[in-house]
């Protein structure tokens, strides 16, 4: 599995405690102090799976658009980071919505190609495909026959 550093902060009049705080003790063991502080921005779950090809990265951003998302490489990282911002007009009786800038760090394995990455926005998923270098591809190995 590949390491994910959490830098997500959240500006919510609520407070945003991880409703997961084991995930939160987690992050405190390896090193993320800002989700044991509760600013931990809850809104963007992450799921990150290989295939023969590919490394591919979901990122939930539920109501966001294309613009309010900046996807990077740098450096072995891969780096997505964003702004929610609300609404404006609206007087809420209730607003359990986390809103403000966050980021989400994960750290890429060598094998892949950060020249060729394909990222889209769908129906509030972010999907990211990272090419994997050849080298790092399965190569089926042909058996001799004695």
């Amino acid at each position: 599995m590949l390491p994910v550093r959490r830098t997500d902060t959240a500006l919510s009049p609520f407070g945003t405690w991880p409703t997961n705080r084991l995930a939160s003790l987690f992050d405190h063991v390896l090193g993320d102090q800002a989700a044991v502080a509760g600013e931990t921005w809850a809104g963007m779950p992450v799921a990150i799976w290989e295939d023969d090809d590919r490394v591919h990265v979901e990122a939930e951003l539920p109501g966001m658009s294309a613009q309010d998302v900046d996807v990077t490489c740098h450096n072995g990282m891969l780096f997505i980071r964003g702004e929610r911002k609300p609404e404006d007009g609206r007087s809420y009786l209730y607003n359990g919505r986390a809103y403000g800038r966050f980021e989400r760090v994960i750290s890429l394995p060598e094998a892949v190609c950060v020249d060729q990455v394909e990222a889209r926005l769908t129906d509030g998923i972010l999907h990211i495909a990272l090419a994997k270098s050849p080298a790092a591809r399965p190569r089926k190995i042909e058996l001799k026959t004695s």
